[in-house]
């Protein structure tokens, strides 16, 4: 009997969001440097070569994965900040929707993939990069909805509070895997709220 030849098909489709959604919780449960091409390979379903004809290398799909990372932060925790409401409920509402990306449930955080991972890594020129335009964005977007609040205040306290509230949220990450509880810094979070609009309260600058 002649041999049948097997047909080539066409390779699987990819699902690409979805494979990257994987990568992000890899990335931000174990980290940049400790993550594998095995492990990638397997979270994502795709060959070694597949990975890399659809992401490029480990670097290219880390800072990828922070592209990702931070859509869904833009999509769901800035307008919460950006509300016109009362300026402690939005920053509240803000550090609670954060805490709700940070936490798969009050027990188990893997963290921002952000403040938690590139800090270790920030030897990477690319990786550093992102750090710090990070950064910057937090405090961008914190310092235009307190100007929008407190359009009277001085620079100098707003940078004051632009660094209580940024900072707040980047030590989340490392309190979450450090073992606080979410409910912990909730109450953190609400705290730093209302020191922050304690502090634009005061006395207007000259």
């Amino acid at each position: 009997m002649r041999e049948l030849k097997r047909k080539r098909g066409r390779p699987p489709t990819i699902d690409a969001d979805a494979a990257m959604r994987a990568v992000v919780e890899l990335f931000r449960s174990k980290g940049y440097a400790a993550v594998s091409l095995d492990e990638l390979s397997e979270v994502t379903g795709l060959s070694r070569p597949s990975l890399y004809r659809s992401f490029g290398n480990k670097l290219s799909m880390y800072l990828r994965a922070i592209d990702v990372f931070g859509e869904q932060v833009v999509e769901s925790a800035v307008p919460k900040l950006q509300d016109d409401g009362d300026l402690e409920v939005a920053l509240t509402n803000f550090f609670s929707e954060m805490l709700n990306i940070y936490y798969r449930d009050d027990d188990i955080a893997p963290g921002c993939l952000v403040f938690g991972t590139a800090p270790s890594n920030a030897d990477e020129a690319e990786i550093q990069s992102r750090l710090s335009f990070s950064i910057e964005q937090v405090d961008q977007l914190m310092r235009a909805r307190m100007q929008k609040a407190f359009p009277a205040r001085g620079s100098a306290q707003l940078d004051s509070a632009v660094h209580i509230a940024s900072n707040t949220l980047i030590a989340f990450s490392a309190r979450a895997k450090s073992g606080a509880t979410k409910s912990e810094l909730l109450e953190i979070g609400a705290q730093s709220a209302h020191a922050i609009c304690t502090l634009l309260q005061g006395e207007r600058a000259d």
